[in-house]
């Protein structure tokens, strides 16, 4: 089984609890997890996280995609790559798809350019699996709009939410890779029970977990 999972989605689809449910249920089999997330986890990555999310910071839109794909190779040689040599799994909090979406397709940057981007440096480093979370955006909205303060670079962006959770849902990635959508409606339960029919699904394709997009 392929070691190296993303898990994406728009803000408040739930993501982040259901890659944490996930981990346990791998440790409970005896399993050595690695949960990251992006950008950060590692000291260059948590720095540059500071930077994205602060709306006051004028940035362009490539920049604004450069920073990210920083975040990610330090991740990648820092923490992702040893863990997976390792055989651990690694479990990530947001990946490419992300930045497909974020600065591609909902962004100013276009998909192309971003889509050009990651395969010219991400190359062959990339999660066997894509699982992107996708509730109606009216629910989206509506959790969201409970959420204190008055949003990162991203959310504030005029109908940001709304352009993201259309984008996800037309996300491919690259030609090769596999993203399976989730529906995020229902309980926690009901939501980590659709995502391990996918997991346990698949099948083993190499030691690194690490699909090469072919």
């Amino acid at each position: 089984m392929e070691r190296f999972i993303a898990f994406e989605g728009p803000d408040g689809c739930g993501k982040s609890t259901q890659m944490d449910r996930l981990g346990q249920w791998l440790e409970s089999r005896g399993e050595r997890v690695v949960k990251v997330r992006e950008p950060g986890s590692t000291e260059l990555g948590e720095r540059i996280r500071t930077i994205l999310l602060d709306a006051s910071i004028p940035m362009t839109a490539e920049g604004e995609a450069l920073l990210f794909f920083s975040s990610r190779c330090q991740l990648l040689s820092e923490v992702i790559v040893p863990a997976l040599e390792r055989g651990d799994w690694v479990l990530a909090d947001r990946f490419y798809l992300s930045t497909i979406v974020y600065q591609g397709i909902a962004g100013d940057l276009g998909e192309e350019r971003v889509m050009e981007l990651c395969q010219g440096i991400l190359g062959s480093r990339r999660p066997a699996l894509h699982l992107t979370l996708d509730l109606p955006t009216d629910v989206l909205l509506e959790r969201l709009r409970l959420r204190a303060g008055e949003g990162d670079r991203f959310e504030s962006r005029e109908g940001m939410i709304e352009r993201t959770a259309e984008a996800f849902r037309s996300a491919s990635g690259l030609p090769g890779d596999r993203v399976e959508r989730i529906d995020a409606l229902g309980t926690e339960e009901d939501v980590a029970a659709r995502i391990l029919a996918v997991i346990e699904s698949l099948r083993v394709t190499g030691d690194s977990g690490v699909t090469d997009g072919r």
